[in-house]
């Protein structure tokens, strides 16, 4: 058993809907340590779940997923500057960071618990700067992509995301798809309906609205000038209820038009038999396998509705056992174990 302090990101809480897949990790994260006998402390933003409330992030509120209004970023900075000095104080085996904030990043080779950072995107200017000065801490990445985009004082450990194959069941399929995720830009959810218009396939979409103005500028007039109910409109679910919808559906489709890091509802659909239709963009390109979906290339919205129909045909069995395979969040857990193993110098088992 170990004493692991998780810090989650600062700007959404660890729960229920989550925002974004970055929140689904950690809470899985979490969970999946603390199943395997772990003492577990996560510090992450107000409004989570069972998290050490005495020095919790404030979080943000704002019509965007970018950004920060008016003294938030502030806020942050000092809560996380809390966190870490309570954390130091603690006598944690290992302390294993998930936030995009810089600050953990900067105590790394402190003489303090052992540090392992998981990184989940693209290297921010502030991270790459505070990466570039670090004397210490270890690394993981979520794709080979992801480890590629930054420059580190050592190689980071390939980690693919998990998830609860146990809540992403398979699922009988059916006549429609599904997209499902943040709505934001660099999603696009738009090109989904477009793909599945050209299909002549339904579509359901499902997620947060993570910037209001695409929403409406973008997305809404996407979905108007689709045929009358060829599009369905969803809203943001809780994983139970998201999960038999994309158990219920034909093909998932993945359409980001940025280089994704990882992709987690690739791996959620497929947990649900469902195969995935993506656009082969970053850490995707990875990890949607042959016998889990098919993709397209980045922006391609006719070979995406290709992909759409050769996926539809692969067997939701093959595709679920590839998910346990390849996703399970025991698989993940397992990994970080180990990890966790190799940078400390004394591990209580």
């Amino acid at each position: 058993m170990m004493r692991i302090a998780v810090i989650g990101p600062g700007r959404y809480p660890i729960r229920q809907p989550y925002a974004g897949g970055l929140e689904t990790m950690v809470a899985s994260l979490v969970a999946g340590l603390r199943a395997a006998g772990h003492e577990v402390d996560l510090f992450a933003a107000r409004g989570s779940e069972r998290h050490v409330r005495e020095v919790e992030f404030p979080g943000v509120e704002a019509t965007t997923d970018t950004g920060y209004p008016p003294g938030t970023r502030e806020a942050e900075t000092a809560a996380f500057r809390k966190a870490l000095a309570y954390i130091a104080g603690r006598g944690y085996d290992v302390i294993h960071n998930n936030s995009l904030h810089p600050l953990p990043l900067a105590i790394a080779g402190s003489g303090g618990p052992a540090l392992l950072t998981t990184l989940h995107t693209p290297p921010t200017v502030e991270m790459r700067t505070t990466v570039r000065s670090a004397t210490g801490g270890h690394y993981a990445a979520v794709s080979e992509f992801t480890a590629g985009q930054w420059r580190l004082p050592r190689a980071a450990e390939v980690v693919p995301n998990g998830v609860d194959v146990n809540l992403w069941r398979p699922g009988a399929g059916g006549d429609r798809a599904v997209w499902f995720g943040r709505v934001i830009p660099e999603k696009a959810p738009h090109l989904a309906v477009e793909a599945a218009r050209r299909a002549g396939v339904p579509l359901a979409l499902a997620g947060r609205v993570g910037d209001e103005r695409y929403a409406r500028t973008v997305l809404r007039p996407a979905i108007d000038a689709a045929a009358p109910g060829q599009i369905t409109w969803h809203g943001e679910m809780r994983h139970r209820e998201l999960a038999a919808l994309v158990g219920s559906s034909s093909v998932c489709l993945v359409t980001p038009v940025w280089d994704e890091p990882f992709g987690l509802v690739t791996a959620e659909a497929a947990a649900c038999g469902t195969p995935v239709a993506a656009f082969a963009r970053g850490g995707i390109a990875e990890y949607v396998a042959p016998d889990i979906g098919r993709t397209a290339a980045g922006g391609d919205v006719a070979g995406l509705a290709e992909a759409m129909r050769a996926a539809m045909a692969l067997d939701r069995r093959a595709v679920r056992a590839a998910a346990e395979r390849d996703f399970a969040l025991e698989r993940m857990i397992a990994r970080y174990e180990g990890a966790y193993r190799r940078i400390t110098r004394t591990v209580r088992i």
